[in-house]
């Protein structure tokens, strides 16, 4: 490699905010039961088409009796998002007791049952459960290509307004250019040249446009981490030359940019060969676009990693959704860190406890973030916390007692206030047995005991009485060392200077001036209390949720009023509020606030959690079902009653004292000796929410609480003072100044660690907050880098998430198919791809717009055509989709199309996930399936079909009304069956058996319309459509009946001819009869042609005649007219018959 200075590598706080923009970026990834609840929907939406996303939810309701009568029957919640996992890993199915089934509201107090057979949707988990991961790829796919949320709380390296409405693709994209550019800013030359050609023309067809031939030339590979872990690095190589010099570069997100004297150096380095002659998904010259390249191809190595996992290497569903979570997270896209930063990582993962290790990935994100905002909070304020620049009451003790000291005398002006210790000696016998006469001065008992001035001072003169004996003692800077106090430091004079300090005074006033009136310092103490708080108890609620001491529910409301910062929250439907804790005496009293409490949970009063922030508590929040379950909280006697009192005025304090949340003690009038006082009902809480903003609540109530504290001081006996100032100088504020002494150890994690953390920093550094910040942003790194920090390899993919090289094999896995992205302009290698897809002539005048699915396609000839921008292209209609294609070269396949709002198709610019060789996509699958089961439905319908048609046999308008019906439904059958054939063709899961079925159900709906016609022919008076239909249908015979006949009487004006209709069976069904006027006459040159049944065969008009003549009712001769087609093609042809 060439010298240092023309390389750029990253420091270990740059990598670190790597990785964390990058888990930002990735924190809305899907979890796999999310994944699998999109799978569960895929799975009953067919059987219930209108309940939507309703299914997702969707799980089993276990029943169980109990063992006796008056046992309650209970029981247990199955989701059907468990279920398919399981059944994935090869678990078992659970037994369903008897009454047990499904419903969509698991959560309900008599959840309703759906109507699916527990039986069915065990069947249906089994036939969907080997989808599980395809399913999951599918929601990764779809994550990556949709645009981010605008309200997403991301790190500064994401926070732009470019970043918003974009998805994560983009971002990555466009985030790995950024860091790319600014890796560049330390080269110089030649090789800063190289780096600009690839930033300001991404695309080589434009780049060499641009800057010629011998522009820079990029290549993606993948590079190997030395070490026992297999560990990888995306990289991106770029080689330009310049003369005879060639220069390459290596770029990798968490390594920089690294200079190497040619290509061979390089390869040496990495260990293997770069070559186009041979390229592979891994390594290949990008010549598209190459930002959105690499993005691709970290994305394609997410799915490889998936692809290779085996239910077997998992004991359960948590073991695989984390190593899904790790394996989709920032380690698989930036890799490994280097050597040495992987030792300071180690280091900080072996501090964490057991509950945060444990913790899921998802939660050790979160709290990750927590930790990095903190990071941001430390840096952007140099340090300072809350009350920085406010001394502690002992460090003002101090600095008073010593002024004080020096006013009394000033050979005082020297000595350190610490260093003083008094021991006093005082009488331990009893004044009643010092006043016994016989009592000596060796019967007196005395007791010693020395203590620092400074918290003697505290106490006031009370702690220095003149009746006791006392002797003073000054240590020298060496511990354990004690000089001679100076003649000037007497008791006498220490006492005094206690009394002229008052620091039981002096302290609350001091707070009163920076806190409350110096407007600028409470400006800048507000900013940091509310950024700390902001961070800090949000980060406090996730960590008792993971130690159980809070829900879930009650962290996020806690999360949601903090950083939203709104008293307008809704959360699961929920309207969330703060409320002051206040009490109401009785009905219709003034509330009675507690100071610095608050509670946050449902504006409805009964429901729940209902939490209590106590911002100085040494349990700063609590969690209740409600708000009468924190009534009754109070109403014990303990901590938290006790903490209520002290958050109460004086006044309000004698009413609630002594058992007084019980029973309130409320003044009563008494006008009669013979009345007896009322018991008062207990007091209830006040509902009233609070109507400013929740952190300058918090603010005012935690000044004015360190105030009021300050100030019971000066009015408390000694025993009261030394606790209130204990209290005072630790606890009240322990949450909001992280980085204060070990006094706070408990509070948090990050109080915890504070110690160990410091230690990780640069002692020598000019800026130890800057270093602190770096440190603390390591940590997120850990929280959020889920690979886990240990040296020796792991066994299974299972075990952890090492990230290993992904195969290649051509096995059949699944692959992403990405032609472009949304959010840019197609690049000119995309135009120059795209336009061979191009027809070089328009499209036929007279093609059809598609329907049905298909609409917006156009059809011709058998294909079909879709018109984009003005272009026209052919495409192919798969499982899959709708893709462009070039039918004179059918291996030759474009970009897929996707319907936009308007019915348009549209270029699909985001990933596709594809089946591979044999396989199908999920999207594929589903569409396989949901024909499947439309076919299966369609079959099952076959039997009603038939039997309905029977009945239509008699009330349909006509024969041929019936037969169409069927016909009809024949045609669904039909066309299912040729859609499962077209989109079906040449996959291992050909539904050869469906179409088979609904082929033959076609058939045999088609000859039932057949038959039925045919009955309802001959059942019909008669047509000439019906005899012509039975004559093409091969069902009757038709013969003549001899010569013609004069019927006219004798006169020689009508002559008949006749012929007969009969089934196959010769029996007659009609007659035709044809008259002419003369016996001669030309067989089509007949008067009449009509058809008659058996019955009325010799019925005629002089039958009718004689009816009316002998008063009968006339019959109606029923004469169904032959037109002369049918009467030459079916009777008057002899070759007819």
């Amino acid at each position: 490699m060439t010298d240092s200075a023309v390389s750029a590598p990253l420091s270990e706080s740059d990598q670190a905010l790597q990785v964390l923009g990058l888990g930002d970026c990735l924190a809305a990834r899907p979890s796999l039961e999310s994944a699998t609840a999109h799978l569960v929907q895929a799975m009953l939406e067919d059987y219930f088409p209108a309940q939507g996303e309703a299914l997702r939810t969707a799980a089993f309701i276990n029943l169980t009796v109990g063992t006796t009568s008056a046992a309650p029957a209970s029981y247990q919640i199955i989701p059907l998002t468990h279920r398919l996992i399981d059944c994935w890993l090869g678990k078992a199915a659970p037994d369903h007791p008897l009454g047990s089934y499904l419903t969509l509201y698991p959560g309900a107090e008599a959840p309703q049952m759906l109507r699916l057979q527990v039986a069915k949707a065990e069947e249906l988990v089994s036939e969907w459960a080997p989808a599980l991961l395809q399913t999951y790829m599918q929601s990764l796919v779809d994550f990556w290509s949709s645009p981010a949320l605008s309200g997403q709380k991301l790190s500064d390296v994401w926070r732009s307004p470019l970043a918003q409405g974009v998805s994560p693709w983009q971002q990555l994209s466009d985030f790995i250019a950024t860091q790319l550019r600014k890796a560049s800013t330390a080269l110089t030359g030649d090789e800063l040249d190289t780096v600009h050609g690839v930033l300001d023309f991404p695309d080589f067809k434009a780049r060499s446009q641009a800057l010629g031939n011998d522009c820079t030339k990029a290549r993606i590979t993948l590079v190997r981490i030395p070490g026992n872990a297999p560990l990888y690095q995306q990289a991106l190589v770029l080689t330009r030359q310049v003369g005879q010099r060639q220069i390459v570069l290596l770029y990798t997100l968490l390594g920089g940019i690294k200079s190497f004297d040619s290509i061979k150096v390089l390869e040496a380095d990495l260990g293997q060969t770069l070559s186009d002659s041979d390229p592979d998904p891994e390594n290949y010259s990008a010549d598209d676009h190459v930002f959105d390249a690499l993005t691709a191809t970290l994305l394609t190595r997410q799915l490889e990693n998936i692809r290779t996992l085996n239910a077997g290497d998992y004991c359960d569903r948590a073991a695989l959704d984390r190593h899904l979570y790790e394996l989709t997270g920032p380690q698989v896209l930036v890799g490994a860190f280097s050597s040495a930063h992987e030792e300071t990582l180690r280091q900080l993962h072996d501090l964490l406890p057991d509950w945060l290790q444990q913790a899921s990935a998802v939660d050790r994100a979160t709290y990750g973030r927590y930790v990095s905002r903190l990071s941001e909070v430390h840096r952007f304020h140099f340090g300072e916390a809350f009350l920085a620049s406010i001394p502690s009451i002992f460090e003002f003790a101090q600095q008073e007692l010593a002024k004080s000291l020096l006013k009394l005398d000033p050979k005082a002006k020297d000595v350190v206030v610490d260093r003083i210790r008094v021991t006093l000696t005082q009488s331990d016998s009893s004044p009643w047995e010092m006043a016994d006469p016989g009592f000596t001065a060796q019967d007196l008992r005395t007791q010693s005991s020395t203590r620092s001035y400074v918290e003697m001072a505290l106490l006031n003169v009370d702690a220095f009485p003149l009746s006791a004996t006392a002797q003073v003692h000054y240590d020298q800077q060496a511990a354990g060392e004690e000089q001679t106090p100076p003649s000037w430091m007497t008791y006498e004079r220490l006492r005094a200077a206690v009394s002229d300090a008052n620091v039981g005074a002096t302290y609350p006033a001091l707070l009163k001036q920076k806190l409350q009136r110096n407007t600028t310092e409470r400006y800048r103490q507000h900013s940091l209390f509310t950024h700390y708080l902001q961070v800090l108890l949000p980060m406090l609620a996730l960590e008792l949720r993971l130690t159980q001491r809070l829900t879930e529910c009650a962290r996020l409301y806690v999360t949601a009023v903090m950083s939203m910062d709104t008293h307008v929250l809704v959360l699961s439907g929920l309207s969330i509020v703060v409320r002051p804790l206040a009490l109401l005496a009785h009905p219709g009293a003034a509330a009675d606030p507690v100071l610095n409490h608050f509670v946050i949970g449902p504006r409805m009063v009964d429901r729940g959690p209902q939490v209590l922030l106590r911002p100085g508590a040494t349990e700063p929040l609590l969690e209740f079902a409600s708000l009468a379950h924190l009534l009754a909280a109070i109403q014990v006697e303990g901590e938290l009653q006790q903490s209520v009192l002290a958050g109460l005025d004086d006044y309000s304090r004698k009413i609630y004292d002594q058992g007084g949340f019980l029973e309130p003690h409320l003044t009563r009038i008494i006008l009669s000796t013979w009345d007896l006082p009322e018991i008062p009902e207990p007091p209830t809480l006040d509902t009233t929410v609070l109507s400013g903003t929740v952190v300058e609540a918090l603010f005012a109530a935690s000044v004015e609480t360190l105030i009021r504290h300050a100030e019971a001081i000066s009015v408390s006996n000694a025993e009261a003072r030394r606790k209130l100032l204990t209290d005072l100088g630790w606890a009240l504020f322990s949450l909001l100044i992280p980085w204060a002494p070990g006094a706070l150890a408990g509070v948090g994690l990050i109080v915890q660690l504070l110690p160990s953390l410091k230690a990780l920093t640069d002692p020598n550094t000019q800026r130890p907050w800057a270093a602190f910040a770096d440190v603390l942003l390591n940590l997120a790194a850990v929280l959020v880098y889920h690979r886990r920090l240990s040296p020796e390899p792991l066994a299974t993919a299972g075990a952890g998430a090492a990230i290993v090289k992904p195969s290649v094999d051509g096995d059949g896995g699944l692959r992403a198919f990405i032609w472009t992205r949304g959010g840019r302009d197609f690049s000119a290698s995309e135009l120059e791809r795209l336009d061979r897809f191009k027809l070089a002539t328009t499209a036929p005048a007279d093609m059809l717009p598609a329907e049905g699915e298909w609409r917006g396609l156009y059809q011709y000839g058998g294909l079909f055509y879709a018109h984009i921008h003005g272009d026209w292209f052919h495409v192919s209609r798969t499982l899959e989709g709708v893709r462009i294609v070039d039918i004179r070269h059918p291996a030759s396949l474009g970009p897929w199309l996707i319907r936009d709002t308007s019915g348009s198709w549209q270029l699909d610019r985001g990933p596709r996930l594809l089946g591979g060789a044999g396989e199908l996509s999920l999207r594929s699958r589903k569409r396989l399936n949901t024909l499947k089961y439309q076919a299966r439905q369609l079959l099952d319908s076959l039997p009603g079909r038939l039997d309905r048609s029977e009945k239509l046999l008699r009330i349909a308008h006509g024969p041929a009304d019936v037969e169409d019906r069927l016909i009809n439904d024949a045609q669904l059958f039909s066309d299912l069956s040729a859609k499962l054939q077209e989109l079906a063709h040449g996959l291992d899961e050909y539904p050869k058996e469906l179409v088979d079925k609904l082929d033959a159900g076609a058939k045999l709906l088609r000859a039932q319309g057949t038959r039925l016609r045919i009955e309802r022919v001959k059942i019909d008076p008669p047509t000439i459509i019906g005899v012509s239909y039975l004559r093409s249908k091969q069902q009757i015979r038709i013969r003549s009946l001899g010569p013609r006949k004069d019927i006219s009487g004798g006169k020689g004006r009508d002559f008949l001819k006749e012929y007969e209709i009969s089934d196959l069976q010769r029996t007659p069904l009609w007659y035709a009869h044809f008259h002419y006027s003369s016996l001669d006459a030309a067989d089509n040159n007949y008067t009449a042609a009509h058809l008659k049944t058996p019955r009325q065969r010799f019925q005629g008009i002089n039958y009718q005649r004689a009816q009316e003549q002998s008063n009968q009712s006339v019959d109606a001769i029923l004469r169904a007219r032959i037109d002369a087609t049918s009467a030459s093609e079916l009777f008057l042809s002899p070759t007819s018959w």
